[in-house]
């Protein structure tokens, strides 16, 4: 049977008249669906498995905008965004400046509109719910690769939280039980809500919500004793500092970077460094469709200008 909860887990955000028909679509469909986009004056609309589906008014998913579409109303995207604010804007100023509101399964759901000097959110225009799921299984391919640092990267959709997720699932489950410290800024790696995590991150696993993941860093590293840490997506030269400063403490390091291809890696600055550094052994480039295989790189071959 499909795994639906955490697509009806998120339909608490969406307005009364859409979660009416998002709750009758197939199962097989809400399993697949990763994300919940509504846009106002536009087709409701679902991105499963990479695509982009509408949703005709019988309820059944379409990719043509030529036919009759269900669209969301000023009026549903200001009902969804107080539902996600739990009727409390104020309380999600925060996070709002950055663009999204944090979900009670841990998810985040996007938002657009127009932000005010003294950093409100109003006139919303886009409302983007992500449904993060975990997938048993989604590292098993990379597991074999692993030998220390290891960097899993892709595009935007490719699933490279997921892979991370179960990574850190198995090499902390019962079978390696390595000490991993996660270091979880949004909390949606851990699907972390109120200090509660939903997500299985193995048994031998420490978390640490915080927004500044440098910091983060260096608190687990000099408090926790860990032998992995990992997080999500490496994007500053301060995080890279204080990745290396783990590493020379003898401290394994897993995330993930955003790229289209392998080239890309020695292109930017932050990741480019990171190979440098010596604290990423193996580099993992997952594809764009899920269901193609990931590509698997030694560090050493990339910085030879092997893929070049």
């Amino acid at each position: 049977m499909a795994n639906t909860s955490s697509f009806d887990s998120a339909l608490y955000g969406v307005c009364e008249r859409l979660k009416r028909i998002l709750c009758f679509l197939p199962e097989e469909t809400k399993a697949k669906t990763d994300e919940i986009r509504l846009r106002s004056g536009l087709p409701l609309a679902l991105t499963a498995d990479g695509q982009t589906l509408f949703l005709k008014p019988d309820g059944q998913t379409c990719r043509k905008t030529s036919l009759p579409l269900i669209t969301a109303s000023k009026d549903d995207l200001e009902e969804s965004f107080r539902l996600l604010c739990d009727n409390s804007v104020y309380a999600h100023t925060s996070e709002l400046e950055n663009g999204y509101i944090m979900l009670r399964s841990g998810c985040r759901a996007g938002v657009c509109g127009t932000i005010t000097e003294n950093g409100y959110m109003q006139d919303i225009s886009s409302i983007n719910i992500r449904i993060a799921r975990e997938v048993y299984g989604a590292a098993d391919a990379l597991l074999g690769h692993y030998k220390g640092g290891f960097l899993i990267a892709g595009p935007p959709g490719s699933g490279k939280t997921t892979v991370l997720r179960d990574m850190i699932r198995q090499l902390s489950g019962e079978e390696r039980l390595m000490r991993v410290a996660v270091i979880d800024n949004r909390g949606e790696l851990s699907g972390s809500y109120l200090g509660q995590a939903s997500c299985d991150l193995g048994k031998n696993c420490d978390i640490l919500i915080i927004n500044n993941k440098a910091k983060g860093i260096e608190i687990a590293t000099r408090t926790m004793n860990p032998q992995i840490l990992a997080f999500d997506e490496i994007a500053t030269v301060a995080e890279l500092e204080k990745v290396t400063e783990s590493f020379f403490s003898g401290v394994d390091i897993i995330t993930t970077a955003h790229i289209g291809n392998v080239n890309e890696l020695m292109t930017r600055t932050v990741t480019k460094k990171l190979l440098q550094s010596g604290a990423i052994a193996t580099v993992a480039v997952l594809p764009k469709n899920r269901a193609e295989k990931a590509a698997v790189y030694d560090v050493k071959e990339i910085l030879s200008g092997a893929y070049t």
